[in-house]
């Protein structure tokens, strides 16, 4: 089920996205835990943008991301489970989070990464590195991690799940 597919989108939209979400103005929320495994002691945080969660759509961006949805093979909201942006402030050293499943019941995920830096997305059988307008498609109702980076001010990417 596994899929990298680099260059998913036209070089038009995806910097479209890219300036959006890396602009200063874009509005990211803290995060004190980076999943429910993090150790207690672990002092690792990120930021998320929700577009939509369970309860609906959740941000006034949402709409910007739509041919996104339709790119990936999502045909209706209705498909949707979550789609959140992340960013990942860069750490001195490389660190892989705890693994973690995003939900339990059997569905998609997706994975669209915005910049290119030696962070990725560690699944079982091998580490998916961040590599700009990379999509990546795997079954995130297994157990996978992400990662910090250290070459780049911070790793972005959204992660979208979907039935």
């Amino acid at each position: 089920m596994t899929r990298i597919v680099d260059n998913f989108l036209g070089a038009d939209y995806f910097n479209r996205l890219q300036m959006l979400i890396t602009n200063e103005d874009f509005p990211w929320f803290y995060n004190g835990r980076i999943n429910g495994e993090q150790d207690a002691d672990d002092n690792g945080f990120y930021m998320t943008h929700l577009l939509y969660t369970p309860d609906g759509i959740n941000s006034n961006y949402y709409n910007e991301f739509i041919p996104l949805f339709e790119a990936i093979g999502i045909k209706s909201v209705h498909n949707l489970i979550r789609a959140k942006l992340n960013m990942y402030p860069s750490t001195d050293v490389l660190k892989v989070n705890a693994p973690h499943i995003d939900f339990t019941e059997p569905h998609n995920g997706f994975i669209l990464y915005f910049n290119t830096c030696d962070g990725g997305t560690v699944l079982p059988d091998q580490k998916v590195d961040s590599v700009a307008n990379r999509g990546l498609y795997f079954d995130s109702s297994k157990s996978h991690s992400s990662t910090t980076c250290t070459n780049a001010k911070a790793r972005f990417n959204i992660n979208i799940n979907y039935k």
